[in-house]
């Protein structure tokens, strides 16, 4: 579904607001590179070390490529939901169509993961498949619950948009109250309070283990990227940042320079601590780059700029549920069945051909996958029902019964 922005809102003082309904059809082409990034970094992760097990910096840019992209999800989920915010909207009207849109694609990933886990002869136990079941996940600080391999572990992100979803009628309509004058002051108040996440995370116990894969704390690391209430700071940021464009102060940041500027924090946190985390220094380009799509599209005489062509949304359409099916494929398709002990270090070392070849059958597979859920499940239980049904004309007409 295209971006749509309604006629602008009269209940923010002051604003010099976008008057006239606009498609933003580029962030929907934007957003499948976000998930993409997701797709690459895991496809990465279980790859490289087959070819190149000493590339240390490379390794960890594919880690951190998966964290930049479910960033930009987080931040591009509030922008989006401000845009398209309508002021006779209800909140279980909006709870409504989120439910639909994320749920059932959810519920069919997770039943395939269950079967295939069970094929495989790979346990689930009861409290993990529950917690996944119902989005709680990331509100437990269990280490085994977050890396459970086995499960569809990306639904994590689902677990902290639930809260987001759940806040943002209130949120949306506590920010809304700013002065349109303080609303660049709101954004690096938000902004600092994700600086300073990695500061209060340092001072959490250090009895709950040290993660292997980084060597970080766990507690500190649980924290940082897991807990629900801590992401949403970036899915704040993007409602700030969606109320600055359309109050109209939005900075003419081109197009071209906003989709180079994340690049450089990208490369850079591959040479930072651990301890700092993977948001504090990309939450910043990742907003911007975001907010400068869309003033591209609200300015550009087309409506839309090269990432708002047919095939840029169609990907962004899938997205979601590429996102979903992909983790599966990696897991249980080609790269998994190449190796018994998946999971654990490779044995012989593989070649180049043969690395490329498995990626290649992988995200090839995933996409199809994609496409699949969407068109059979997402789409038509969105159609059918994310809004309540219209009162058919022989309803509408029937005289109502006399009360008893």
């Amino acid at each position: 579904m295209t971006i749509h922005r309604p006629v602008a809102t009269p209940d923010l003082p002051g604003a010099v607001l976008v008057q006239r309904a606009q498609k933003l059809p580029s962030l929907t082409g934007l957003r499948f590179f976000a998930a993409f990034l997701v797709v690459l970094a895991h496809v990465g992760v279980n790859l490289l070390p087959r070819v190149a097990p000493d590339q240390i910096f490379a390794f960890r840019l594919l880690h951190e490529a998966g964290a930049f992209g479910v960033s930009f999800f987080f931040i591009l989920s509030g922008f989006v939901l401000t845009w398209v915010a309508r002021d006779d909207d209800s909140a279980g009207r909006f709870w409504r169509r989120r439910f639909f849109k994320i749920y059932p694609n959810h519920l069919v990933t997770v039943l395939a993961a269950l079967l295939l886990a069970a094929a495989a002869g790979h346990a689930l136990t009861a409290r993990d498949a529950g917690a996944t079941l119902l989005l709680v996940q990331t509100w437990i600080p269990d280490m085994k619950l977050q890396f459970n391999l086995w499960s569809n572990t990306p639904t994590w992100s689902l677990s902290c948009e639930l809260l987001f979803y759940l806040a943002f009628p209130w949120l949306l309509k506590l920010l809304r109250k700013i002065p349109p004058a303080r609303l660049w002051p709101a954004f690096g108040v938000v902004y600092a309070a994700i600086w300073a996440v990695p500061l209060v995370a340092s001072w959490l116990p250090t009895s709950g283990g040290i993660h292997p894969g980084t060597g970080q704390n766990w507690f500190s690391m649980w924290f940082m990227t897991f807990f629900p209430p801590v992401r949403m700071l970036e899915f704040v940021l993007g409602i700030v940042v969606a109320l600055i464009v359309v109050n109209g102060r939005w900075i003419r940041l081109p197009l071209a320079v906003a989709l180079v500027f994340p690049l450089v924090p990208f490369v850079a946190t591959g040479y930072m601590p651990n301890e700092l985390g993977f948001v504090a220094l990309t939450a910043l380009p990742l907003a911007f780059l975001v907010a400068a799509t869309a003033a591209a599209d609200i300015s550009s005489s087309s409506g839309r700029t090269w990432l708002g062509g047919r095939t840029m949304v169609f990907l962004g359409e899938i997205s979601f549920a590429l996102y979903l099916v992909h983790w599966l494929v990696v897991v249980y398709g080609w790269i998994g069945r190449t190796s018994p002990t998946w999971g654990a270090k490779p044995g012989a070392p593989s070649t180049w051909p043969e690395v490329l070849g498995l990626a290649g059958l992988t995200i090839a597979t995933s996409l199809v996958l994609a496409w699949l859920l969407y068109a059979l499940v997402e789409r038509p239980v969105m159609r059918r029902w994310s809004r309540p049904r219209a009162p058919r004309a022989d309803e509408v007409l029937r005289p109502a019964p006399d009360r008893v």
